[in-house]
Order: structure tokens, then C-alpha cells, then sequence
């Protein structure tokens, strides 16, 4: 047994794929130069796409890659420059919500390593293995699961959100469906045997930051209080507005009896 492992294990080795991420590298470069400058460095990439934008379509400096299994994979991180240019290579981000896609037939869900399907070119959508693909460059390419001019591996391919859209309804629908822990012990007994002491007082039961819910008393209770207040305030202003006009008037009558003074006088 343990000798048909070590039979096994290398044979699925060699199937993985080592993908890497190549930034500040011009979207208009041509990958077919990129491939044979990895190559001239010693790293085998058969596929490198450019990426565009999810929403707006518009091409990235951005280039993904596969690397064929070698010794040497983690070495490609030390390039810092390709085609002239300073360039920054790493390992994609790893996203919780990604989803396997075979190599060999292009679907979501499992790997080539457990594939019996026949094959579909990631670029041209043929029913022929991608590395034989005789695409020329200047031909778009077709994406094999929704016949959009793209790469079959395209992260902003509607056949692809559409699978992301339906692993996360079936996460959250499963999420909804697991009950909620609760004690079934009878007679409030512990495990152990011994009755439980439960705690009537509600408000040690809250937790810390817990608003206790108001009642309609106490609601009705406080908009009074506050209509007397508003009351109140309106009283006070009406009374000082009552004293002022009332010394506008004695201020009037004042200068009234003065022009009576003075007119008489004139007379």
C-alpha cells in the first residue's frame, strides 16, 4: 500500500498548475514575447492572458500565467524586469470565493487530475488539448463555456459568475439551514446531573450594551414630558414678549406727551 502511494503522489504533482500574477507590465504587450522571455529564463508559461476590468471591460497591466511543474517555479519571483520594463511577479491572491476549473474541459468544480471529459481548448474553444492549439494570434479568441471572445479561464466571464452566484446561494441557503444551538435538557438539569440555577433578574441576563426594549407607557409617558416642556418654553416666551411690548407703549406714551408739551407751547 504504501508503495502505490509513492507510485501515486508524483504523477499528481506533476498536474498541478503553478499560476503567477505579472504586474506593471503595459496591457499591449504581446504574450507570445512574454512566453519566450520566461523561456530564454528558464521558466515553461504555455498560457499567459491579459486581464480586463470586470465591469468595464478595459484591458489591465496585469498578466496572468501557468507555469508548467519545475524545480525552479519559486525562482520567478526573483525576475524584476521583462521586454524592457520594470515588472513585479507574484502569486495570485488566494479568494475564498474562487472556484477549481479543470484544464482539460474547461468546467468549474474539479481539476483535470480527476477528469475523464474530452478535452476543450481554453482559447478557441476545440474539442483538442489547449498545448495543441493552432490559433493564430490575430484570431479572437472563444471561450469554450459561454462562446464569448475570450479565454475559457477569464474571471469576468458570465458563465463564471454565474457558478460564483450559485455557490453562494447554496452556502448561504445551507448556512439558514443549521439549527440553532439549544439546551434539551429537561428540568433545567446540567449535564452532570445537578439541577441549573436560573437567573430571573432580567437585567443581569442582558448582555453588556443591551437596550432594554421600552414600553408603551414609557414612550407615551416621555412624549408628554415633552409636549409640557415645549409648553412651557412658548408660556415663557409669550410672557417676556408680552413685557417688552408693553414698555414699547410707555415709551410711546412718553414721546407723545413730550410733542403735546411742545406744541402747546408753540401756541
Amino acid at each position: 500500500m504504501l508503495q502505490r502511494k509513492q507510485h501515486i503522489l508524483p504523477h499528481i504533482s506533476t498536474e498541478r498548475v503553478y499560476r503567477i500574477v505579472i504586474k506593471q507590465l503595459h496591457h499591449s504587450t504581446d504574450t507570445e514575447e512574454i512566453r519566450q522571455e520566461l523561456l530564454e529564463l528558464g521558466h515553461n508559461a504555455p498560457n499567459i492572458i491579459n486581464t480586463h476590468h470586470r465591469i468595464t471591460k478595459e484591458p489591465l497591466n496585469l498578466f496572468f500565467g501557468d507555469l508548467r511543474p519545475a524545480e525552479n517555479n519559486k525562482e520567478i519571483y526573483k525576475i524584476t524586469a521583462l521586454q524592457n520594463k520594470i515588472v513585479q511577479i507574484e502569486p495570485p491572491r488566494a479568494k475564498k470565493n474562487n472556484i477549481v476549473q479543470c484544464m482539460r474541459c474547461q468546467q468549474y468544480g474539479h481539476t483535470k487530475s480527476y477528469c475523464n471529459r474530452p478535452f476543450l481548448c481554453v482559447k478557441c474553444g476545440g474539442h483538442h488539448n489547449s498545448e495543441e492549439c493552432k490559433k493564430s494570434k490575430g484570431t479572437p479568441a472563444t471561450c469554450a463555456l459561454c462562446g464569448g471572445n475570450h479565454h475559457a479561464n477569464y474571471r469576468g466571464c458570465e458563465h463564471y459568475h454565474n457558478m460564483l452566484k450559485e455557490s453562494s446561494t447554496h452556502r448561504n441557503s445551507t448556512q439558514r439551514a443549521q439549527p440553532m444551538h439549544t439546551n434539551t435538557n429537561d428540568n433545567n438539569t446540567h449535564p452532570s446531573g445537578n439541577p441549573t440555577h436560573t437567573n430571573t433578574n432580567d437585567n443581569h441576563m442582558q448582555p453588556s450594551g443591551y437596550l432594554q426594549p421600552r414600553s408603551y407607557a414609557d414612550v407615551t409617558r416621555s412624549s408628554t414630558n415633552q409636549v409640557e416642556d415645549t409648553a412651557s418654553i412658548l408660556t415663557k416666551l409669550i410672557d417676556e414678549f408680552k413685557g417688552l411690548f408693553n414698555q414699547l407703549l410707555q415709551h410711546n406714551s412718553m414721546i407723545l406727551n413730550m410733542l403735546t408739551t411742545l406744541i402747546n407751547k408753540n401756541n
